[in-house]
């Protein structure tokens, strides 16, 4: 076990119990102001208000099927033996205005979706009739109302077709066209705007030289806040310059709803983040009682909320999906319910170390045995090894009181992939 797990250290004064430190940022966090968006752009965001029918939908009788608008009555007694024999009086289709009459002993050819004419109470579907000429053969009686689509059948004018709260997806998007919605109140997708600082980061693509390392954190939170429903963009990155972080951060307040970088917010000579964003607002470092992903920083900047998360990926990981993702959900208006991920009960398949006093988020995969499910560690667990996240199903929650835990213990886990959420 102790070649997985960081070396234990003793933890430095004036710790932030995590639950303490959750609840002061979703203390500080309110919605975005709700505004009116074109249908076309609403996909994605959170519903401001209730949304009303102003009308019934459908919005008149109408055939379910390709086939015949007629009287039930005038099919009373038809069989096979004796079928019914019915003129064909016009013909009916989706979009139809004027509108034949059904008179008694006749029919009219419909489409699905076609109005039901006066005069008819029912529809035979095509496949149950037989044309012959200018009369339609019918050999089975019809229930009245059959086959028919009744006006307010799927929403009457008046009811809540969807609430407050509620994302707005594909199926959303349809209803809001189907009771004529051309603009929808909604809490706007924040703009997450994300900064790299450190004069060792060297993007993608380029030469490393000497001492210096891939800028993988601004990319992964880009993509993480992507996949929390927010939209998000990387800035310039910042060298290790006061000045230049002063710019930088100012910029990056401007343009974002919220901003996050990552490093710079430990202890280090030549951490200036911190020093930085103090001055520019009233942005908190503190040491959050958790591992891994410590050393933070919380608070405005210029106006604007912005976290600082650890240096370490998996640092960085961890507190963007246990800290971050919920207040950027608060903050693009989602119900409580819906701030964190999904969370199982699983059993830990193997015995884990904590350290005391933190809660430990571990990376684990989860299996499906005949007693339930099993979570197994990725691999080493040091806040380096961005492969355990890489792997990982999700989070395994220990909690603070426990400097480990033994085999077949029951642990919360905190899903991380949408396809996992059936096991919830």
């Amino acid at each position: 076990m102790a070649d997985r797990f960081p070396p234990d250290r003793p933890n430095p004064p004036g710790l932030v119990p995590f639950a303490e430190a959750r609840a002061a940022v979703l203390d500080r966090v309110e919605p975005l102001p709700s505004r009116e968006v074109p249908l076309g752009e609403a996909l994605g965001c959170v519903l401001a208000e209730d949304v009303h029918a102003a009308e019934d939908l459908p919005p008149f009788a109408n055939s379910s099927m390709d086939g015949f608008a007629l009287r039930a009555a005038d099919l009373a007694g038809a069989s096979a033996e004796r079928p019914a024999a019915l003129p064909l009086a016009g013909e009916v289709f989706a979009g139809s205005g004027r509108l034949p009459t059904v008179a008694p002993g006749t029919a009219v050819r419909i489409m699905t979706g076609g109005p039901l004419p006066p005069g008819a109470d029912a529809v035979v579907p095509v496949e149950q009739a037989e044309v012959d000429g200018g009369t339609v053969l019918l050999r089975a009686p019809v229930a009245e109302r059959g086959f028919v689509r009744e006006a307010g059948e799927d929403v009457r004018a008046g009811t809540v077709v969807l609430q407050r709260g509620r994302v707005v997806d594909a199926a959303a998007i349809g209803m809001l066209a189907s009771v004529g919605r051309q603009a929808v109140p909604v809490r706007p997708r924040p703009r997450v705007a994300v900064v790299s600082t450190g004069d060792e980061l060297v993007d993608p693509g380029e030469p490393l030289g000497p001492g210096q390392i891939r800028d993988s954190n601004s990319w992964l939170l880009v993509a993480q806040a992507h996949a929390a429903g927010m939209e998000a963009f990387r800035c310039g990155r910042l060298h290790d310059d006061q000045a230049a972080l002063r710019r930088g951060f100012a910029l990056a307040a401007a343009e974002g709803d919220f901003v996050l970088t990552s490093g710079g917010v430990s202890v280090g000579d030549r951490d200036y983040t911190k020093q930085v964003l103090a001055e520019l607002g009233d942005v908190r470092a503190w040491r959050v009682a958790m591992q891994p992903g410590m050393p933070q920083a919380f608070g405005r900047a210029a106006g604007t909320l912005l976290y600082g998360l650890p240096g370490n990926p998996v640092s960085c990981f961890v507190v963007f999906e246990v800290l971050v993702r919920p207040a950027l959900r608060k903050l693009a208006g989602y119900p409580p319910e819906r701030l964190e991920r999904p969370r199982v009960v699983a059993r830990l398949g193997e015995a884990v170390r904590s350290p005391k006093g933190k809660v430990s988020f571990l990376r684990v995969r989860l299996g499906v045995e005949d007693d339930g499910l099993v979570a197994t560690l990725t691999g080493a667990q040091g806040s380096g090894v961005l492969s355990s996240c890489v792997a990982a199903d999700g989070l395994a929650v220990v909690p603070e009181p426990a400097a480990g835990l033994p085999a077949g213990t029951a642990v919360e886990v905190v899903l991380l992939r949408e396809d996992l959420a059936w096991v919830s």
